[in-house]
Protein backbone atom coordinates (compact mmCIF):
# COMPACT_ATOMS: atom_id res chain seq x y z
CA UNK A 1 0.00 0.00 0.00
CA UNK A 2 1.70 3.40 -1.21
CA UNK A 3 -0.77 6.70 -0.15
CA UNK A 4 0.46 9.89 -1.25
CA UNK A 5 0.37 12.37 1.67
CA UNK A 6 0.99 15.95 0.73
CA UNK A 7 2.11 18.28 3.43
CA UNK A 8 1.51 21.86 2.78
CA UNK A 9 3.95 24.71 2.50
CA UNK A 10 3.63 28.46 2.82
CA UNK A 11 3.45 30.44 -0.24
CA UNK A 12 7.30 30.52 -0.41
CA UNK A 13 7.41 26.72 0.21
CA UNK A 14 8.18 26.60 4.13
CA UNK A 15 7.62 23.18 5.89
CA UNK A 16 5.94 24.09 9.46
CA UNK A 17 8.26 22.22 12.02
CA UNK A 18 7.23 21.76 15.90
CA UNK A 19 10.28 21.57 18.68
CA UNK A 20 9.89 17.93 20.50
CA UNK A 21 10.39 19.78 23.81
CA UNK A 22 9.49 23.34 23.85
CA UNK A 23 6.72 23.04 21.38
CA UNK A 24 7.76 26.04 19.64
CA UNK A 25 6.92 26.23 16.10
CA UNK A 26 9.58 27.54 12.96
CA UNK A 27 9.36 27.04 9.12
CA UNK A 28 11.84 25.48 7.29
CA UNK A 29 12.50 25.02 3.33
CA UNK A 30 11.90 21.46 2.66
CA UNK A 31 15.07 20.81 0.31
CA UNK A 32 17.23 22.04 3.89
CA UNK A 33 14.99 19.52 5.88
CA UNK A 34 15.03 17.04 3.44
CA UNK A 35 19.02 17.29 2.40
CA UNK A 36 21.34 14.05 2.71
CA UNK A 37 23.38 16.07 5.52
CA UNK A 38 20.55 16.82 7.34
CA UNK A 39 19.52 13.89 9.97
CA UNK A 40 19.48 16.20 13.09
CA UNK A 41 17.69 19.63 13.79
CA UNK A 42 18.23 22.31 16.13
CA UNK A 43 15.56 24.01 17.91
CA UNK A 44 15.91 27.89 16.98
CA UNK A 45 14.44 28.79 20.31
CA UNK A 46 15.87 26.39 23.34
CA UNK A 47 18.69 24.92 21.15
CA UNK A 48 18.08 21.73 21.87
CA UNK A 49 19.09 18.91 19.01
CA UNK A 50 16.48 15.74 17.31
CA UNK A 51 16.71 13.68 15.08
CA UNK A 52 14.69 15.43 12.22
CA UNK A 53 11.67 13.31 12.16
CA UNK A 54 10.31 14.19 15.44
CA UNK A 55 10.13 17.92 14.53
CA UNK A 56 6.89 17.00 12.45
CA UNK A 57 4.01 18.79 13.75
CA UNK A 58 1.63 17.65 16.13
CA UNK A 59 -1.49 18.69 13.69
CA UNK A 60 0.75 17.22 10.86
CA UNK A 61 0.78 13.38 12.54
CA UNK A 62 -2.80 13.88 13.77
CA UNK A 63 -4.14 14.42 10.12
CA UNK A 64 -1.65 11.73 8.58
CA UNK A 65 -3.14 9.37 11.23
CA UNK A 66 -6.74 10.27 10.39
CA UNK A 67 -5.69 9.56 6.30
CA UNK A 68 -4.65 5.77 7.37
CA UNK A 69 -7.42 5.14 9.73
CA UNK A 70 -9.96 6.19 6.88
CA UNK A 71 -8.08 3.80 4.13
CA UNK A 72 -7.91 1.38 6.56
CA UNK A 73 -11.73 1.46 7.04
CA UNK A 74 -12.65 1.90 3.25
CA UNK A 75 -10.65 -1.87 2.53
CA UNK A 76 -11.96 -3.07 6.17
CA UNK A 77 -15.73 -1.92 4.30
CA UNK A 78 -14.59 -3.57 1.00
CA UNK A 79 -13.69 -6.77 2.15
CA UNK A 80 -16.69 -7.30 4.61
CA UNK A 81 -19.05 -6.14 2.51
CA UNK A 82 -18.03 -9.49 -0.02
CA UNK A 83 -17.98 -11.67 3.06
CA UNK A 84 -21.73 -10.86 3.77
CA UNK A 85 -22.59 -11.90 0.52
CA UNK A 86 -20.59 -14.99 0.30
CA UNK A 87 -22.34 -16.14 3.25
CA UNK A 88 -25.90 -16.04 2.49
CA UNK A 89 -28.04 -19.16 2.19
CA UNK A 90 -25.51 -21.17 4.31
CA UNK A 91 -27.31 -20.72 7.54
CA UNK A 92 -24.72 -18.21 9.05
CA UNK A 93 -25.55 -14.87 10.11
CA UNK A 94 -23.47 -12.63 9.70
CA UNK A 95 -23.69 -8.22 9.87
CA UNK A 96 -21.10 -5.96 9.69
CA UNK A 97 -21.59 -2.17 10.26
CA UNK A 98 -20.50 0.19 8.13
CA UNK A 99 -16.93 1.97 9.44
CA UNK A 100 -17.05 5.61 9.28
CA UNK A 101 -14.77 7.97 7.79
CA UNK A 102 -12.95 10.21 9.91
CA UNK A 103 -12.93 13.90 8.80
CA UNK A 104 -9.07 15.29 8.80
CA UNK A 105 -7.92 18.02 10.53
CA UNK A 106 -7.46 20.52 8.82
CA UNK A 107 -3.86 21.97 8.07
CA UNK A 108 -3.38 25.60 7.75
CA UNK A 109 -0.05 27.44 7.67
CA UNK A 110 0.66 30.36 10.24
CA UNK A 111 1.86 33.31 8.04
CA UNK A 112 2.52 35.44 11.20
CA UNK A 113 6.16 34.55 10.89
CA UNK A 114 9.67 36.54 9.74
CA UNK A 115 12.33 34.85 7.55
CA UNK A 116 15.58 35.25 8.97
CA UNK A 117 18.83 34.40 7.13
CA UNK A 118 21.36 32.42 8.93
CA UNK A 119 24.87 32.94 7.84
CA UNK A 120 26.48 30.23 9.44
CA UNK A 121 25.01 27.75 7.08
CA UNK A 122 23.67 30.21 4.30
CA UNK A 123 19.99 29.13 4.71
CA UNK A 124 16.93 30.87 5.87
CA UNK A 125 14.13 30.33 8.13
CA UNK A 126 11.01 31.82 9.34
CA UNK A 127 10.50 32.49 13.27
CA UNK A 128 7.66 33.89 14.61
CA UNK A 129 7.63 37.75 14.60
CA UNK A 130 7.76 38.46 18.18
CA UNK A 131 10.56 36.46 18.71
CA UNK A 132 14.30 37.59 19.55
CA UNK A 133 16.45 37.43 17.01
CA UNK A 134 19.40 37.28 19.00
CA UNK A 135 18.98 33.97 20.70
CA UNK A 136 18.11 32.37 17.50
CA UNK A 137 20.15 28.91 17.22
CA UNK A 138 20.65 28.05 13.29
CA UNK A 139 18.64 24.23 13.16
CA UNK A 140 21.37 22.95 10.67
CA UNK A 141 24.38 23.44 12.56
CA UNK A 142 23.30 24.85 16.30
CA UNK A 143 25.22 27.93 16.06
CA UNK A 144 23.43 30.61 18.52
Amino acid sequence: MKEKISIPTDSEGYYSLECPFCKERFKALGGDIDAEDTLDLFCPTCGLVDDSVNFTPKDVIEHTEALAMNYMNRELNKMFKKTSRNMKGSGISFKYKKLKEEKPKLLTEDENMEQVELHCCDKTIKIHADQSRETIYCPYCGVN
